[in-house]
């Protein structure tokens, strides 16, 4: 009962963004507004879009993809400029909010910046899209680099986007999509706002009558707009050159990645390279603290090896043969969190500080083979060597 609650819980999360922009759709074609739901389908949408993004956690386009690990792609945008896209995504929506409530009081010259903020708005949303819905195409590489013991080492060994990628990608379209619709709804309703109030104007004057009547359709604001866009483009940039980035970030933000349609880097090769940090911490530990004992095979790749690890692996798989529905959520458990935390034992020091923490989980571990395996140490010494342990 209590997984079918989390389970419900973790549906409608996953829903919830996609219900919104389906309702505000629907809200949109029958011309019902309501501007209540309206700012709460962006702000829901938007913490779910940064979420998302978070949770996604995809290395920039100078890091290989390990297959052992959980990214299927490099990141749709360089984190390096990152600050780029978010300052024009804050104008563009700023410039949508103010519009919409303020611009009955507003000066036209303000009304003119404040439409060519949606117009980037606009463009902006509309790359965003198409870089996420394009779909990313990895690099591959060739299996024998991959796995030594490979039966076709020339084969192109391609990594494959899951259920969770497609997932993330629509959640990261979810609120430029809002932002479209309702910019494109508040650029018509202006038009028809001036339209109407150029009606009541009459001209003696033939020249004066033409230029009114070229104003009907309220062009004149929206050209103007369109020319106001390269004074407020000069603006933003200077202030991101003022905080270190890039005349050119957002255009970099696009294309300094890799695997996208609108990269312009190539990544490095995908590799294999166990995500096991307790792996890790056994490589990269000073040798005098963690006591690398041997070589060992872990999916077909020679690792290094310590008491530690054969112990932790020992203790996991007497889980598994003796509690496997158990031992499947520490796995799920482990998987979620090991890789993580082995990005960041890069230092000797950080595997060092990771063994002495480890150190009392490994005496309990210890405690349970010699409690319920008849044969503890045989297991331990058996562990990353599969011979012995078949």
């Amino acid at each position: 009962m209590k997984d079918l609650f989390y389970m419900a819980i973790v549906f409608v999360a996953a829903i919830l963004p996609f219900a919104l922009v389906s309702t505000d759709i629907v809200l949109f074609v029958k011309k019902k507004e309501n501007w209540i739901f309206e700012m709460c389908a962006f702000l829901i949408g938007g913490l779910y879009m940064v979420m998302a993004y978070l949770l996604w956690d995809l290395p920039d386009y100078t890091s290989p993809l390990n297959v052992y690990g959980t990214a299927n792609a490099h990141a749709p945008f360089s984190s390096e400029h990152l600050p780029a896209l978010v300052l024009f995504a804050v104008w563009g929506f700023v410039s949508y909010i103010v519009l919409k409530f303020l611009r009955k009081k507003l000066p036209p010259i303000v009304e003119v910046f404040l439409l060519a903020g949606i117009y980037a708005g606009i463009l902006l949303t509309a790359v965003c899209i198409f870089q996420l819905l394009c779909f990313p195409e990895p690099l591959p590489a060739k299996m024998g680099d991959l796995y030594p013991g490979a039966d076709n080492p020339d084969s192109a060994y391609y990594i494959r986007l899951s259920t969770f990628d497609l997932i993330t990608m629509l959640c990261l379209c979810a609120v430029p999509l809002l932002y479209v619709i309702h910019s494109v709804q508040l650029l018509v309703r202006i038009v028809k706002e001036k339209a109407e109030r150029q009606k009541d104007l009459q001209y003696d004057n033939p020249i004066l009558q033409k230029i009114n009547s070229w104003l009907l359709s309220g062009a004149n604001l929206f050209l103007i707009a369109v020319v106001a866009l390269l004074p407020v483009l000069g603006v933003l940039v200077a202030l991101l050159v003022l905080f270190g980035q890039q005349p050119d970030s957002i255009i970099r933000v696009f294309t300094q990645t890799s695997d996208w349609i609108l990269s312009g880097e190539i990544s490095p090769p995908p590799v294999a390279y166990d995500t096991h940090y307790l792996c890790t911490v056994s490589l990269r530990g000073h040798k005098r603290l963690v006591k690398p004992i041997r070589y060992g095979i872990r999916r077909g790749e020679k690792i290094v090896v310590n008491r530690q690890l054969c112990v932790a692996n020992a203790f996991e798989q007497l889980l598994e043969e003796k509690t496997p529905h158990f031992h499947r959520k520490i796995r799920r458990f482990y998987d979620t969190y090991g890789y993580p935390v082995s990005k960041h034992i890069n230092t000797a020091f950080a595997a060092d500080v990771v063994y002495v923490l480890m150190k009392p989980l490994e005496w309990f571990f210890v405690l349970i083979l010699y409690m319920f395996d008849p044969k503890p140490e045989n297991r331990i010494n058996s562990q990353y060597m599969p011979k012995l342990q078949q």
